[in-house]
């Protein structure tokens, strides 16, 4: 292979990489906070996979034109920094113009399937040129490689908590603004030398940035299908007024006053609900806040089917409400006379605005004399309070059907798993109840799973005849799901009879249940032959000794779902699709839950690209026809990548429940991985022994000690979620810590050994890691989906045993 002598000096790009890594890793998670507003929650899941495949392709584009790039390594490197910080606010803003949907119409599908291509397209191009800048100076860092990927690692690490930290402080569609203006004022203020054209270059584009955003100032164009879309062309048609928002990492929300809002969750009865203002998070409805000061006045909520389970609790009781947003469930539980009512509520933003702008229109609510509130994650909070309760309310439940496309359901859920619901059963007193209300569906799915995830955590905690602490109930709108931790007496039954018939409910299933009283008075469609309806026929087989069997036989997925697999919202059963597109026609695509199948196809369609990326170079490169070892480089950095992401997503999951929070245990685990890794990345660089026997000794430790993490974090995570909050976080990067340190050394290893034996391959190598991390990332969720994260993690150690083997093959010096 032929040598050419690099153009830059690692000490120059050194800087360059770190500023450029930190805005890169920004803008992803800018990104992410942008769509998570504008879309659902699996598209701003896709910022990730189009980040590495940026990375990856920006490897392949180095191999394609190196010859011609090295000579002039530093123009290049400058070129490409100014690209990255110019074109993260401005693709952004381009790309808000293109009309994208989160619901594909079979009509319009290609259509639609179009312009997300586009959509994405636009937003890889800062991934894209970041990657190349960073590439640029691996090439040209000599044995200095692991000291220049150290920087990206680091970097990147600081980019993260500058991201975190900015998302408190300005509305998410300004953060590209500020991650470019990153890019540009550290990485180009590093480059050694300043020359006249690069000087105009650089005020040129901040010109152009400066120009877009006041003729087309930053903005998020949201989902037609959100409720937020809806919300703002009131707003637009002057028919409804923001009041006040507030940013955080968590969620963007908003209050929105109009005479057109009567939103109240499963009201049943026409009775005209009193003025009130709407909630949004993220363009979601959080909540509505009725504009009212006394529980006389809120006296619409004794005709929703919350009010239900007051008719069997005892009296005064002391209520848990998890999740609430609006206050509309505390005024029901003080129209109740409740002696207690806990509110728990992780957002705080959310309980700034009921306390500040919203408080004279009805956010007072919180301020009443029973009322004790509580800023942080319900199911951290079951399961350290030492408090009980008479009845908790799942709150977070009650909306209409999941059943939407199955837009959610990739949303982890750590609250409604068995584990969740089992901490919530032992807050109870004696004769508690744990009430979960949901929107009906057709097919029935929600109500379903939710059911057999409350007989599952009752089995679990030892009650054998789940069946006699259990009522379910109906309207004609959502199903009420109440539990005991014990049975139900005859006359508690009585009780239940007779409030069905005072509020015209229809029994699902309670102890002693009649076939009189089965499907009546709301008639709903149930199996042939049988005289209820399918949710009392699937009642008295999720409760039976023998569930199994039913659970696996309905076309939707409702397991159980678990700590190691807490997706409540998935409901897909890949082998039942052809059953949909049978009973649904051309409609069969609005029905499905799409969210695993949309996981499916996104590593369809990566690992096609990256392969076909991957191969391309060896094509057209004539250095690399000729060169040897190219099957052990490829297998190397490939299973670096898949390894690396595999055990980072297991660990992102697992330690939420140390944290106690899914942002912070987010900021900490990347941040903790990526800290770490680049300190064992200058150890790398410093070892001056023989590689091999290093790679080998690192792989042994990293696969004992991630078992034993493995092992031993899910055990210890009521000992820890019980400490202070700062040493919950210390405890969780102290997990991270040893695992990313052995985890920096391979990369910069095997790059230190292509610099010396096959620099031309570096690039490559480079690009293979990208895009392993990208099938890494939705496989990570497809295994968690399907199996659980335990999984995951036993497969991303398993992918360390290849460098261990492959890298006394990889090429030597000759």
């Amino acid at each position: 292979m032929r040598t050419l002598k690099p153009a830059v000096r690692w000490g120059r790009s050194g800087w360059v990489v770190f500023f450029v890594a930190a805005g890169v890793l920004g803008f992803e998670l800018s990104l992410m906070r942008v769509l998570l507003v504008a879309s659902w929650h699996h598209f701003a899941f896709l910022v990730i996979s189009i980040v590495l495949l940026g990375f990856g392709a920006s490897g392949t584009a180095l191999s394609l034109f190196r010859t011609r790039l090295l000579p002039h390594g530093e123009g290049v490197l400058f070129a490409l920094v100014l690209a990255t910080a110019t074109s993260m606010p401005v693709c952004l803003g381009v790309a808000q113009h293109v009309p994208i949907e989160a619901r594909f119409v079979p009509a319009l599908m290609w259509r639609q399937i179009a312009f997300w291509i586009l959509y994405w397209s636009l937003l890889g191009i800062p991934f894209f040129v970041g990657a190349g800048a960073i590439g640029l100076a691996l090439m040209t860092a000599g044995q200095n490689v692991g000291r220049v990927y150290a920087a990206n690692l680091l970097g990147s690490a600081a980019g993260l908590m500058l991201a975190t930290a900015a998302m408190s402080l300005t509305p998410p569609q300004w953060l590209p603004l500020w991650m470019g203006g990153l890019v540009l004022g550290g990485g180009v203020g590093s480059q050694p030398t300043f020359l006249r054209r690069r000087i105009v270059a650089t005020v040129v584009c901040v010109g152009v940035v400066a120009a877009l955003c006041v003729t087309d100032p930053p903005h998020i164009r949201l989902d037609p299908y959100k409720y937020g879309a809806y919300v703002r062309r009131l707003e637009r048609q002057d028919q409804a007024k923001r009041v006040a928002a507030a940013y955080g990492p968590r969620a963007v929300v908003e209050a929105y006053s109009s005479e057109l809002f009567h939103d109240l969750p499963f009201l049943s009865v026409g009775m005209a609900p009193p003025a009130m203002m709407t909630l949004l998070a993220d363009g979601h409805a959080a909540g509505s806040v009725l504009e009212i000061t006394r529980p006389e006045d809120a006296e619409v909520m004794d005709f929703c089917l919350m009010a239900f389970p007051y008719d069997l609790a005892p009296a005064n009781p002391g209520v848990l409400l998890l999740g609430e947003g609006g206050g509309t469930n505390v005024w029901l539980a003080a129209r109740h006379r409740a002696e207690a009512i806990h509110v728990v509520q992780p957002d705080a933003n959310l309980v700034s605005l009921l306390h500040g702008p919203v408080r004279d229109h009805g956010g007072s609510v919180l301020d009443l004399p029973a009322v004790h509130l509580v800023t942080t994650e319900p199911r951290h909070f079951v399961e350290h309070t030492g408090e009980r309760f008479d009845l908790i309310q799942f709150v977070t439940l009650e909306s209409s059907a999941a059943g939407s496309g199955g837009v959610r359901g990739l949303a982890e859920d750590h609250l409604i798993t068995v584990e969740g619901i089992g901490a919530a059963f032992r807050r109870l007193t004696d004769d508690g109840l744990l009430v979960a209300t949901r929107g009906i569906q057709t097919p029935p799915r929600d109500n379903f799973k939710l059911l057999a995830t409350f007989a599952a955590a009752l089995r679990r905690d030892g009650v054998a005849r789940p069946a006699h602490h259990v009522v379910v109930v109906r309207d004609y709108l959502a199903v009420c799901t109440i539990a005991k931790t014990t049975p139900w007496t005859p006359q508690q039954i009585e009780r239940v009879r007779r409030a069905c018939a005072e509020r015209e409910l229809t029994p699902i299933w309670f102890p002693g249940i009649r076939p009189d009283e089965i499907n009546r008075p709301d008639v709903m469609d149930g199996p042939p032959d049988e005289q209820g309806d399918w949710y009392h026929y699937a009642a008295t087989r999720l409760l039976s000794p023998t569930p199994e069997r039913f659970i696996a036989d309905w076309p939707f997925d409702i397991r159980p779902p678990t700590d190691d697999r807490p997706f409540f919202l998935d409901f897909c059963k890949v082998a039942r699709l052809d059953e949909l597109k049978r009973a649904f026609g051309d409609l069969w695509l609005t029905r499905t839950e799409l969210a695993f199948p949309f996981v499916l196809a996104a590593i369809a369609v990566v690992g096609i690209a990256g392969a076909v990326l991957t191969i391309v170079p060896l094509l057209l490169v004539r250095e690399y026809r000729y060169a040897g070892g190219l099957g052990s480089i490829l297998a190397y950095f490939a299973a670096i990548g898949l390894g690396y992401m595999l055990l980072e997503m297991t660990f992102l999951s697992r330690l939420t429940h140390w944290v106690g929070d899914p942002i912070s245990a987010a900021a900490v685990t990347i941040g903790g991985f990526l800290l770490s890794s680049g300190l064992g990345s200058l150890s790398a660089q410093k070892y001056r022994g023989k590689p091999t026997r290093l790679i080998r000794a690192v792989v042994v430790g990293l696969i004992l000690i991630g078992l034993l993490e493995l092992m031993v974090i899910p055990a210890l995570a009521g000992a820890v979620g019980s400490l202070p909050y700062p040493a919950r976080c210390g405890s969780a990067f102290g997990a991270v810590l040893p695992l990313g340190y052995l985890m920096g050394f391979p990369m910069p290893t095997g790059l230190a050994r292509l610099d010396r034996a096959a620099p031309a391959t570096i690039p490559w190598a480079w690009g293979i890691n990208g895009f392993a991390s990208v099938i890494a990332t939705p496989t990570a969720i497809a295994i968690g989906m399907s199996v659980g994260y335990t999984t995951a993690g036993g497969v991303a150690l398993a992918m360390y045993v290849v460098p261990g083997l492959l890298f006394a093959r990889l090429p030597r010096k000759t």
